[in-house]
């Protein structure tokens, strides 16, 4: 592997050059967002935001600087005096969350701005997914790209965190999702600095799942329609699993196996109850959750678009309340076709959430919601299973953790 002087001066020039360009983008950023929120703010109200923006900003470009003698391929060591397209959007994702650290300052936001904090967390999840897909793709996986990513990696899921608890969206527990990743860090650093092994956690698929199934609620939950109860069901659905799986790796970390509490016998035939259990699950029980969905859904969407029922209010965050039961209604129909026929099935399964959501705020929540709810939060976390028709997102989320998706 090489060293960090494995540059010439030339090329080390030329990406001081691109940080000055990268700290004009993010002045260029603050100032546009500036200008755009004082159209609804105040003074101080927006100097708060650009003042908790910025400073996270300025962490990106530090973080960013330091590891410029990095930027070489991880798998033989070439130098490249460009970021490439993988790092661009990551530091894209630095503009994005030093938004949303604006808003932990300032007072609720309503209006058009209450969209802000949900549409920037979603759109840094996507480009999450989208940077190591592109890193692998142009075969520029670099050590800067790595330390850039690892450095945004936790702190979009702490300020969503933070800002659900300060929109009493959900109870205090979601803090604790927050600061997952960074409890994780402190205690594998005093272990570090108290002389005490640090044990390496094995590849888990299921971690990697249940932390992007959480990224997609956190980002869902921060939208402005969506409020108590419905947040609390679904935050118990993605939390309780993500936090439970945090605390068996935090053990493991510390050397603490759960598995050598039972015996062997025990772990054999929990393990053959578990290959089972996934088998029936990702080949047909998936099936059967769609084909329900159809099922379930064709009556209450034929009714829908025959009349318009009568609703709880007459304004909600996206105007009229009729509009909002236009929007619903559509995202109803499209999760409902994307979700049978295996169609993109975890989008078909978000689209079917934000649906509810919205009927939430217009009409009562009755079994078929609270079933839909289960239901989507179920085919989003797991995918759609078998006889689907096409799943590029599990390509891409195979891509985003390394592994070679099947030609």
């Amino acid at each position: 592997m090489p060293s960090s002087a494995d540059w010439n001066v030339a090329q080390m020039a030329a990406l001081q050059r691109r940080w000055l360009l990268t700290l004009l983008s993010f002045g260029s950023f603050l100032w546009a967002m500036h200008a755009l929120l004082g159209e609804s703010w105040g003074q101080l109200v927006r100097w708060s935001w650009t003042m908790a923006a910025g400073a996270f900003c300025a962490y990106v470009l530090a973080v960013l600087w330091k590891a410029l003698p990095y930027n070489y391929r991880v798998e033989d060591g070439v130098f490249f005096s460009t970021f490439g397209a993988a790092n661009l959007v990551s530091l894209m994702r630095g503009w994005f969350l030093g938004a949303m650290a604006g808003f932990i300052f300032t007072p609720l936001p309503i209006g058009w701005i209450a969209w802000l904090p949900g549409t920037l967390y979603i759109v840094n999840g996507i480009a999450d997914f989208v940077d190591g897909y592109l890193a692998r793709r142009s075969r520029q996986v670099t050590v800067m790209g790595e330390r850039l990513d690892m450095s945004l990696d936790g702190w979009g899921v702490l300020f969503a965190s933070v800002l659900l608890y300060r929109y009493g969206t959900l109870p205090l527990w979601i803090l604790l999702v927050g600061a997952a990743r960074f409890i994780f860090l402190f205690v594998s650093w005093l272990r570090g600095r108290l002389g005490k092994p640090v044990y390496q956690l094995p590849p888990s698929p299921v971690r990697r799942a249940l932390a992007g199934a959480q990224m997609g609620f956190l980002g869902a939950a921060l939208l402005p329609v969506f409020k108590p109860p419905l947040t609390i069901w679904a935050g118990i659905f993605f939390s309780f699993p993500f936090l439970l799986n945090f605390g068996r790796d935090l053990l493991w970390m510390c050397g603490i196996r759960l598995d050598r509490l039972v015996s062997r016998a025990m772990l054999q035939r929990v393990e053959g109850l578990t290959n089972w259990t996934k088998r029936w699950l990702i080949d047909w029980l998936l099936l059967g959750v769609r084909l329900l969905i159809g099922i379930m859904l064709s009556q209450a969407l034929w009714e829908w678009f025959s009349s318009s029922p009568s609703f709880l209010t007459a304004w909600t965050p996206l105007g009229s309340a009729q509009t909002q039961f236009q929007f619903m209604r559509i995202f109803f129909l499209l999760g409902t076709i994307s979700t049978v026929l295996g169609l993109v099935g975890r989008g078909g399964a978000a689209l079917l959430l934000i649906g509810v959501g919205l009927q939430q705020g217009i009409l009562p929540i009755d079994w078929l919601s609270k079933s839909t709810l289960i239901a989507a939060c179920l085919l989003f976390f797991s995918g759609s299973g078998k006889v689907a028709i096409w799943k590029p997102e599990e390509r891409l989320i195979r891509y985003r953790w390394g592994e070679q998706p099947d030609a």
